[in-house]
């Protein structure tokens, strides 16, 4: 935790930084915050390196924000759950956030709570398209929770059935519920959903992000 004082100094730094995408000045903070002498901002500046806000690089405009910081201005972290299937429904689907996806704010634009992510083992799903880009193996993929499969039937839904994951596109026909790959690999055949099994949709890939 950052006292008042400390605080106000971190936020120039910051938004002087995300604004001229260089840090400023000893000076310059000096004049923003009318401190008396260039010694306190430089005391200031060594509780914001030794507290991991700042490193001080060594030359000219030397101020730099650790990447975590950047992140937390710019994108917004999205839990991981885990990994999914794309192809036959074998991990089991367990929503523990043990690391995020950091994603930007540009991109994330509404409700947080509606999106998880989930990384993508294998290729039922390689030849499908979210935004133009493939669902491959190892792929990330965002996932709004919120959005009903009645609704869209062309896009690829996670689903857990019998309380394990995948990835696949739904094809509903009368009570038969049909879950379909869309792949490049001829090993991968839909899977047919009987009144004896249980499935939750837990909604539908919005993107998908290739590392």
């Amino acid at each position: 935790m950052l006292t008042p004082k400390q605080q106000k100094v971190f936020d120039v730094i910051k938004d002087y930084i995300l604004k001229h995408w260089e840090s400023p000045t000893l000076e310059e903070i000096q004049n923003i915050l009318w401190i008396q002498n260039k010694r306190s901002v430089a005391q200031f500046l060594e509780y914001l390196d030794e507290k991991w806000y700042i490193r001080r690089a060594g030359w000219y405009r030397w101020i730099k924000l650790w990447d975590r910081i950047v992140a937390s201005q710019i994108a917004i972290p999205i839990p991981i759950f885990g990994v999914v299937n794309a192809g036959r429904p074998l991990n089991y689907a367990e929503e523990v956030d043990a690391w995020y996806l950091h994603i930007s704010k540009n991109l994330i634009k509404w409700d947080l709570k509606k999106y998880f992510c989930v990384k993508v083992e294998w290729t039922s799903m390689n030849k499908f398209k979210v935004n133009w880009k493939n669902i491959e193996d190892w792929s990330f993929i965002l996932v709004d929770k919120s959005i009903n499969w009645n609704d869209d039937l062309s896009g690829a839904y996670v689903c857990v059935v019998n309380s394990c994951a995948t990835v696949k596109k739904i094809k509903k026909e009368w009570e038969q519920v049909y879950l379909i790959p869309e792949s490049t690999d001829e090993i991968h055949h839909p899977i047919v959903i009987t009144s004896d099994d249980t499935i939750e949709i837990n909604g539908k890939v919005v993107d998908v992000f290739n590392f």
